[in-house]
């Protein structure tokens, strides 16, 4: 079984001026569907998303911000992007590390604050089957840090969800 004291929560990540800052812009870029592997790895489409370039202002800040709040000093930034997120018709748990990176920091940025429009973390049972251990609901500017290996899945699929603006970092 993993061991889930690997998922750390903040509020209040960024301050409320950079925090609606982003979410200006966030809300004004084009947002694209993943590209087909990625659709048929988690059966279906159910997230867009918009990359950031590499040590873009938003990037660095949140390097910043994860150092100086979670402790950790990122050594290789793989991707931060913006997404739009609304899986309502199953969850969807899979895991980050085949990205090749150790650690993601998910950061809800804009949408309904409910517990089911957050994420849920699983554990993996004696027979593979994943299991909902912790339930995360959606606040605004609150962070999620988590090692890459836990497995996770949006919740609107509970029920009370919408679709939700949120930051994907991905690093090691």
């Amino acid at each position: 079984m993993k061991l889930l004291s690997k998922v750390f929560i903040k509020d209040n990540f960024f301050s409320s001026n950079i925090h609606n800052e982003i979410v200006q812009q966030m809300v004004s870029v084009e947002y694209n569907p993943p590209n087909e592997k990625k659709i048929k790895e988690h059966g279906g489409c159910y997230w867009h998303n918009h990359d950031l370039p590499h040590n873009s202002d938003v990037q660095n800040e949140i390097k910043s911000l994860i150092n100086k709040k979670f402790n950790y000093q990122i050594t290789n930034f793989v991707d931060t992007t913006y997404t739009m997120v609304g899986a309502n018709d199953k969850p969807r748990p899979h895991k980050d590390n085949i990205m090749g990176v150790t650690h993601q920091c998910l950061i809800y940025m804009l949408g309904e604050e409910s517990a089911n429009n957050g994420t849920g973390f699983y554990y993996e049972k004696n027979s593979g089957k994943l299991e909902l251990s912790i339930h995360v609901g959606f606040k605004q500017n609150r962070a999620i840090f988590f090692s890459s290996d836990v497995p996770h899945s949006p919740l609107q699929w509970a029920g009370n969800g919408s679709f939700r603006y949120s930051i994907g970092n991905f690093f090691n």
